[in-house]
């Protein structure tokens, strides 16, 4: 055997080596942690507010934004529609199942996470309501602000939106105080 002809077959045996790691080591890795990440995504105590500052707005009128922007939240899994009334800049999401199928405590917890986060994303969103079959609830900018004790705007802040909401957002009792005017 040549010297060149080992050359060779050390070369395909090197590359053999290298598609094998990248196919079946590498490549499912990273394929993992997408994967992983993006079921992060669908709760609020391990969502990435970092996602959501691309969607920072100052209008609710721009509708691709607004819907991208409930995309890259939680109950992001659930199927949903839309409607924004511009007059009082409020917004609808009509969630396409039910607070009994997808739990009512994640349900409470992922909508006042998902409230704050889209106040804060688009400034002048006034109110959001999020309707179930059955089931509906309001949140205002007013009230949030009132029980946050800050502006939204200012939260998006990595380590502000940890202090002031994910941190928080475990807490059954937190996540009450917004629905009471609600029942």
């Amino acid at each position: 055997m040549t010297k060149k002809s080992k050359l060779i077959l050390c070369l395909i045996a090197v590359a053999a080596v290298l598609f094998y790691l990248i196919q079946f080591w590498i490549l499912p890795a990273i394929k993992a942690r997408g994967e992983e990440y993006t079921l992060r995504q669908t709760d609020a105590l391990t969502h990435d507010i970092t996602a959501v500052e691309k969607f920072k707005n100052p209008y609710l009128g721009n509708v691709s934004n607004t819907t991208q922007l409930f995309y890259a939240l939680p109950l992001n899994n659930v199927p949903m529609k839309f409607q924004i009334d511009s007059d009082t800049c409020t917004l609808t999401v009509n969630y396409l199942d039910t607070v009994w199928n997808i739990g009512e405590e994640t349900v409470q917890r992922d909508l006042v996470y998902n409230s704050i986060a889209a106040m804060a994303a688009i400034d002048n969103l006034s109110g959001i309501t999020y309707a179930f079959s059955g089931d509906s609830y309001t949140f205002t900018r007013a009230r949030l602000e009132e029980i946050l004790g800050a502006p939204l705007s200012a939260l998006l802040d990595k380590e502000n939106w940890a202090v002031k909401v994910q941190d928080r957002i475990s807490s059954e009792s937190f996540c009450r105080q917004f629905f009471e005017q609600q029942a």
